[in-house]
Parts: C-alpha cells; structure tokens; sequence
C-alpha cells in the first residue's frame, strides 16, 4: 500500500430548494418519490444505493444526477484512503483505490473493500492526492519519461488531463489539494521550477494555486521557501489548512481560505 491520505467532506448539506419529481404520483399510502430519494436514499451507505438503482428506471436516473451524488457524499464518513498495486509477474496490471472502513465488523477483507480499479495500460500511474472523492493521479510516458497528471472523479467515471507538466524543462510538483470555501472550487497547490538555463526560471519558480474546472493556467503566488515541501510525501488538510512535517521539527502551514503560509 501507498501512502494514507485523507478526503474532507463538508460540515453540512441542505437539499435541493427544488426537488425533482421523478415519477408519476405514489401509491395509496407510500410515500413521494422525492421524500424517499431526497431523504431516505441520500443517506444510505454506497452498496445499499447500488441496489435502490435497480429499483426502478426513475430512481437509477434520480440517483445519477450530479446534484444527488455530491448530496450522497457529503453525507458519507470520512474515511482514510489506501491505494495498492495489483501484480501480474513483474508487471503492475491495476491500481486499486481502497477506503480503510474502521466501523466493519469482522475481518480485514470487510475492512479493506476497493472502490476503484484503474487498469495500467502502457503508462505507470501514481495517485497523487484526493479530496471529497476527487482523485489526482500522475502518468509517467514510458517513451519519453515525462509526467502528467489528471483528474477522477470513480463515482462518474469521468477524468480529465490537467494542464501541469513533469519533464525536462519544467517540473510541477503537487503540494496539496483543497476545497476553496470562498468559491466553492477545488484547488491544487503546486511548486514550479524550471530549467535553470531558461531566463524564465528566477522570476517565475515557485507556488502555484490551480482551479479545477476554471479552464485558466495557475495563479503565481510565488513563496520559493516551500520547494522544500516537493521533498515530502503526503499532506493533511485539518480545519481549513494544508499542513506539511518537513525535516527539522518544523511544520508548515497553509491557509486555504487566504491561501497564504504561514
């Protein structure tokens, strides 16, 4: 297993103002659809919504959406997440995503259920970060070593490759990932160096604030103290902040909200 980190969910949710009706009025005596989905369903744990999909063709539409999915998962715990590399001989086939469930009863096997498998094709693929169900993951390109990373998200089965690059004339090294409160964004902090030779590298190295979804290159806010942190592996982000444990008994700190170290 890789390293542990950690997904943060929100304190709160309030449903939907409007709820959608998704079928036609209930039976005598049971109740409407949009009580039963909005406050029943919502809050069940993920293999029992699995099953109420099959229910009927409206309530596998109802829970597709993607205002029933963020809803569902802010009500879910938060859990540590593992990831682990499947063998075949000496070559890596998959890489499992596994929540460690602390709450399963029993043995280890119901404790350590994956929730993801992510075939290796040709490229070798690491997960990076993960923040209320958003994965981060890094590709190496096996012809020309180079580094890329992208975006999952495994409940919609849907990614997308970000605009960071790990090769030889620019490196981004990811630091951390974060919701925005302010915005309501999910945010990548990365460190930025550059080719020496290049006579970019002295005045553009150093921290960048990406926005997932925005479609606008990273923010430079600069602080080259933290290139230290591209030597560390992991992050937790508690109460607000990203917090790093580099070497020399010192932690550092940064503010999601200000995004400033402090």
């Amino acid at each position: 297993p890789q390293a542990v980190h950690h997904s943060v969910h929100s304190s709160c949710w309030t449903p939907p103002a409007t709820m959608a009706r998704a079928t036609a009025p209930p039976h005598h005596g049971s109740l409407p659809d949009e009580i039963t989905i909005w406050e029943i369903v919502v809050r069940l744990p993920p293999k029992s919504l699995l099953r109420c999909r099959a229910v009927c063709r409206a309530w596998r539409s109802a829970t597709s959406a993607r205002r029933f999915l963020l809803a569902h998962h802010a009500l879910q715990p938060t859990l540590p997440l593992l990831c682990g590399y499947n063998f075949v001989g000496d070559k890596v086939e998959s890489l499992y995503i596994i929540p460690f469930d602390h709450r399963a009863a029993g043995q280890i096997q119901h404790q350590l259920q994956p929730v993801a498998r992510l075939e290796q094709a040709s490229d070798f693929h690491l997960l990076e970060a993960c923040c209320d169900g958003l994965l981060v993951l890094s590709f190496r390109n096996t012809s020309t070593s180079d580094w890329r990373f992208s975006v999952c998200n495994p409940a919609t089965r849907q990614y997308a490759l970000l605009p960071l690059a790990y090769g030889s004339n620019v490196q981004d090294s990811l630091l951390g990932m974060y919701p925005h409160i302010p915005t309501g964004d999910y945010r990548l902090l990365t460190y930025r160096m550059h080719d020496g030779r290049l006579p970019e590298a002295a005045t553009q190295d150093g921290c960048y604030i990406f926005t997932l979804g925005f479609g606008q290159p990273p923010t430079h806010i600069g602080f080259l103290d933290a290139e230290l942190l591209t030597y560390i592996i992991g992050f937790l982000l508690f109460r607000g902040s990203l917090h790093w444990h580099p070497l020399g008994g010192m932690i550092m700190v940064f503010d999601t909200t200000t995004e400033l170290f402090w």
